[in-house]
């Protein structure tokens, strides 16, 4: 009698091969063949001598997983940017004496620069537009464009952004109220526990992938920025994932996906849920991140060193340096200070210790519990805000742009003169995609006439706009380097 196919731990393979069969058919999204073994190996692992596979359960695992992508899937949007390269600025591809390839100059002077597009994730977490993604996703945009699930597209505006954390927050102006994504608590998550990856790697919308959380509290590695409290997974994250969600088997948000390390395989890292609220709502509220400061230098407490300064066997971390003035030198605290408990936590690491610190709204005032000379020495302080660096910043300022896409002001006299023309007004900004920028017309150029309407200043531009037919193709005359060429236009 042949012996039927065996996998590990002595399961029968053809066994589940109706049920196997049934989950491809159930399975609304291409999740990888993983997905569909690992309820099959997990009940293999029961399934031993006088043990049997229990389909239902099996079934019951799958669904469950199914519901909560199908749960969290459309509160996930795609984001594409859009970064312009002005002539003569280096850019990918460039040489080191900034001109690109010779194939490509004539194509870049024709359409007056580079245009760099990337793909990123970001997750809703408000039914009014707000969005969260990573910073590096959008970092030096001149244009960000938001696909919703249901493919309606939305320009969006940075709320603020955050490198320290790589945490950015996007708003747009949806027609109606949008499907928000369930937060979950990274605080209690287990390593072991499923973790679901949802994203746009490579373009490739709506993908999901399915691993564990491989550890939690994960350092960053030396080329990665975000912080050094990751949640680590082996759920496949690529390029295009990045700001994308990372659930658990509820379908709850525990991370916002960020990194992979290229140089392994199964290594992926996502931001902390908890560390993105917190973050967000300090955006939203001042479009920077508002950082506790008490002006301590720290280090780690060895059990020598422990010993040296009389607090053998005490956890706590060691005050190096204390900062002249500073909100720890006013509320008592010494150099060889030995500091166990900031508030009501416990202190056992330096990281932990910063965390806290920077978590801590500037003004509050914190109990400390230090030991010094083997004797417990209570002390507090008022934390001060850190000083703003530029990792926390607020979208830049620009001239508001007109129905065509464009901000443009007045030509001085004397560069008239020079460019020997009678008037004209400067284009100072282009909004990419717009009719403008379709058409032609570049940052730079000078606007001579609409529809062979002249445009001396800008009061006989903006009358030129105005007259402009709604949804008509139209044309303008403008200078660029020396030579004048006509562009199309449409009015939007």
């Amino acid at each position: 009698m042949a012996r039927r196919a065996m996998n590990l731990h002595g399961c029968a393979l053809p066994h589940f091969a109706p049920l196997l069969r049934r989950l491809r058919r159930t399975l609304p999204l291409r999740a990888p063949s993983f997905l569909l073994l690992l309820p099959v190996l997990a009940a293999c692992n029961g399934g031993g001598p006088g043990g049997a596979p229990a389909p239902s359960s099996v079934a019951s695992v799958q669904q469950a997983l199914v519901a909560a992508v199908e749960r969290s899937v459309p509160a996930v949007v795609n984001i594409r940017t859009v970064t312009r390269f002005a002539r003569g600025t280096p850019g990918p591809g460039r040489r080191p004496d900034g001109r690109p390839p010779e194939y490509l100059v004539d194509l870049l002077e024709e359409n007056g620069g580079f245009r760099e597009n990337s793909l990123g994730s970001g997750v809703i977490v408000g039914e009014d537009g707000l969005i969260v993604t990573n910073e590096h996703v959008i970092r030096d945009a001149d244009e960000i464009v938001v696909r919703l699930s249901d493919r309606s597209e939305y320009r969006a505006k940075v709320v603020g952004a955050d490198v320290r954390t790589d945490v950015a927050v996007l708003r747009i102006q949806p027609s109606g109220k949008l499907p928000v994504a369930t937060l979950g608590d990274s605080s209690r998550l287990r390593v072991g526990e499923f973790a679901i990856a949802v994203g746009n790697p490579f373009g490739l919308e709506s993908t999901v992938t399915l691993g564990v959380v491989s550890a939690t509290g994960r350092s960053a590695e030396p080329d990665l920025e975000g912080g050094d409290d990751f949640i680590q997974t082996d759920a496949s994250i690529n390029p295009g994932n990045s700001g994308g969600p990372l659930l658990n088997a509820r379908g709850e948000v525990v991370g916002i996906n960020t990194a992979m390390v290229t140089a392994g395989q199964g290594i992926g890292f996502a931001i902390p849920i908890n560390t993105v609220r917190s973050v967000e709502q300090d955006l939203v509220a001042h479009g920077t991140v508002r950082r506790g400061w008490l002006g301590l230098g720290i280090q780690v407490l060895p059990p020598e060193l422990a010993d040296a300064f009389g607090a053998k066997g005490e956890k706590g971390i060691l005050v190096n340096r204390v900062v002249p003035g500073s909100p720890a030198e006013r509320g008592g605290v010494r150099m060889g200070d030995i500091l166990v408990a900031f508030g009501k936590a416990r202190v056992s690491g330096v990281k932990e210790f910063q965390r806290l610190v920077a978590g801590t709204a500037p003004g509050s005032p914190v109990a400390l519990e230090v030991l010094r000379e083997g004797k417990r020495v209570a002390a507090t302080v008022t934390v001060e805000e850190a000083e703003k660096q530029a990792e926390g910043r607020r979208p830049p300022r620009r001239d508001p742009v007109d129905p065509l896409g464009m901000a443009v002001r007045p030509v001085p006299k004397q560069l008239l003169r020079e460019m020997e023309l009678r008037g004209g007004v400067e284009v100072t900004f282009v909004e990419t995609a717009s009719p403008a920028w379709d058409g032609g017309v570049r940052e730079g150029d000078v606007l001579l006439s609409i529809n062979r309407e002249t445009v001396r200043g800008l009061d006989e531009y903006r009358k030129a706009v105005s007259r402009l037919p709604r949804g008509r193709p139209a044309f303008a005359l403008v200078y660029r380097e020396g030579v004048q060429l006509y562009v199309a236009l449409k009015s939007r």
